[in-house]
């Protein structure tokens, strides 16, 4: 199922099932178990015995919380609160307050947040020409703490206070709006390119194109590298992790440490 690129303002407001395989987002955008946005780190935390940590994201448009259990923790320890972050994660809720708990997560510059902005904007417009509304009834500013709870158990949320930093109210003040007025496309589009050779940031990629290149690729080199992927296909790295990703799910390849190997 595809993690859509979305807004924190759509994840939070969009509505849940759950069915054998697990939770279930439905936005705009469609139905997927996975999201995928980008934002600051405002915040960071870790209980005492490291078993469980959580990072707030904002966006501008609203705040949602990663959170990891166990071994998973470690993927959060090579971030700090001030990262902007692209993230792939899958849906989850406790106590009324959806959150993801992350596959992929790579630092972005400041000039890719505002590609996405552009990006999101272009199909939000395209999804309203066709009838979808994202005006929602409740528009939440920002995560607010339930009141604390025991400790948990695995799976489960543990709660703190979250103190809302200078990086929160500095996006407040600046709308990410008012940021893209000063920058058109085109600048944007040929700042980003000279760190990603010939890719064209305004056409849209289709995901399974990009899963079938990415294996085409490891068909001539399976010790292809993800940064040599994503140069040779001029995509953004996790758009190589997602797509490396799903072909591991669906038994295609398999991860070595030189490399991938090729099933079947």
């Amino acid at each position: 199922m595809i993690a859509y690129k979305m807004r924190i303002i759509d994840l939070v407001n969009g509505k849940l099932k759950n069915d054998a395989a697990g939770a279930v987002l439905s936005t705009p955008f469609g139905e997927s178990k996975e999201a995928r946005i980008l934002g600051t780190i405002i915040d960071s935390y870790r209980n005492n015995e490291n078993t469980y940590g959580a990072l707030t994201i904002d966006d501008g448009t609203s705040t949602t919380r990663l959170k990891a259990w166990s071994e998973k923790v470690q993927l959060l320890d090579k971030f700090k609160v001030g990262d902007i972050v692209d993230i792939i994660g899958r849906i989850g809720e406790f106590q009324d307050e959806f959150y993801l708990v992350p596959d992929i997560i790579i630092p972005v510059e400041p000039n890719y947040w505002l590609f996405r902005e552009l990006e999101l904007s272009k199909r939000i417009k395209d999804l309203k020409e066709r009838g979808l509304s994202f005006d929602y009834e409740q528009k939440i500013d920002a995560y607010e703490p339930p009141a604390p709870q025991a400790p948990p158990k695995e799976e489960e949320e543990i709660t703190e206070e979250v103190e809302i930093s200078e990086i929160e109210d500095s996006l407040r003040e600046t709308a990410i709006e008012d940021l893209m007025e000063e920058v058109s496309e085109e600048t944007i589009a040929t700042e980003i390119a000279q760190g990603k050779g010939d890719m064209d940031f305004y056409e849209d990629l289709d995901e399974e194109k990009i899963k079938e290149s990415v294996y085409d690729l490891l068909k001539t080199d399976p010790k292809i590298s993800k940064v040599e992927i994503s140069n040779v296909l001029s995509i953004d790295e996790l758009d190589v992790e997602l797509a490396l990703k799903d072909l591991i799910d669906e038994n295609r390849i398999k991860s070595k440490e030189d490399g991938f190997e090729l099933i079947g």
